[in-house]
């Protein structure tokens, strides 16, 4: 699961001119999108950066994008944070322009697009836990219970994210447990023979399994949903399946 690398000068081993003004042209334009609530006008983007080259990331996140006559709106800049972080936009930087939404709305619409069923925010009886997203492809039978980790400082230590992906396996295995009782109310769980649990963060911080969860970055998301199955298979001994003992065929 790997992103697409910056271009280096292949001479000296540092960023080339393409790099340096990516990294100028997508600094301003988040700082400007931030600004004016993810909206910018025609004329202040063609003094940033060319149409073209903004539409281009946007391609295979159709329906997230307003283009009116002098104003683009934007409902999600995941796309333009990942492509400035690739020119090398401090994390930091880049984590001020998103929130907690622009995660989720990527990250449902790669599932969409895989033909999954799912579930927004859901919330278990007794123990309360909230789940941000879990996906059930009916097809397969495979269930993906998601966590999405936007950015900051804690989470760059591996100590920290193991924390967190050691909750994350023990909300996942109390759903499997409580499913006869949740299934009621999310009829989708039925249809997952297995629970996996992933974290989906910002940055390339981990990419390797963590306490018996996948941490996958968003940049590699769209790839882990369509290859799970592989990456399931890859590593059963590092994330091991989680049984759904209300599955019905």
């Amino acid at each position: 699961m790997k992103g697409e690398e910056p271009p280096y000068s292949e001479t000296s081993g540092e960023l080339n001119l393409i790099s340096k003004v990516g990294l100028t042209t997508y600094t301003l334009l988040l700082k400007e999108l931030t600004r004016r609530d993810k909206c910018v006008s025609r004329e202040e983007l063609e003094k940033i950066a060319t149409l073209d080259q903004i539409l281009k990331d946007y391609v295979e996140v159709p329906n997230t994008l307003v283009n009116k006559a002098d104003v683009l709106c934007f409902k999600t800049l995941v796309p333009i944070a990942l492509r400035a972080l690739e020119y090398g936009v401090d994390p930091y930087v880049v984590a001020e322009t998103l929130d907690w939404r622009d995660f989720e709305e990527l990250v449902l619409h790669y599932l969409s697009l895989a033909d999954y069923e799912v579930i927004h925010s859901l919330k278990t009886f007794g123990k309360r836990y909230e789940i941000d997203v879990v996906a059930v492809n009916h097809t397969t039978g495979v269930g993906l219970v998601i966590d999405c980790k936007h950015w900051s400082p804690g989470y760059s230590k591996k100590s920290k994210l193991e924390y967190v992906a050691s909750n994350h396996r023990v909300k996942t295995e109390y759903i499997a447990r409580e499913c006869w009782s949740l299934r009621n109310k999310y009829k989708t769980l039925k249809k997952a023979r297995h629970f996996t649990p992933v974290i989906v963060t910002l940055t390339e911080v981990l990419k390797e399994p963590r306490k018996g969860c996948f941490v996958v970055p968003i940049s590699a998301f769209r790839d882990f949903v369509i290859n799970v199955q592989y990456y399931i298979d890859l590593l059963s001994k590092e994330v091991p399946l989680i049984p759904n003992p209300c599955y019905t065929p």
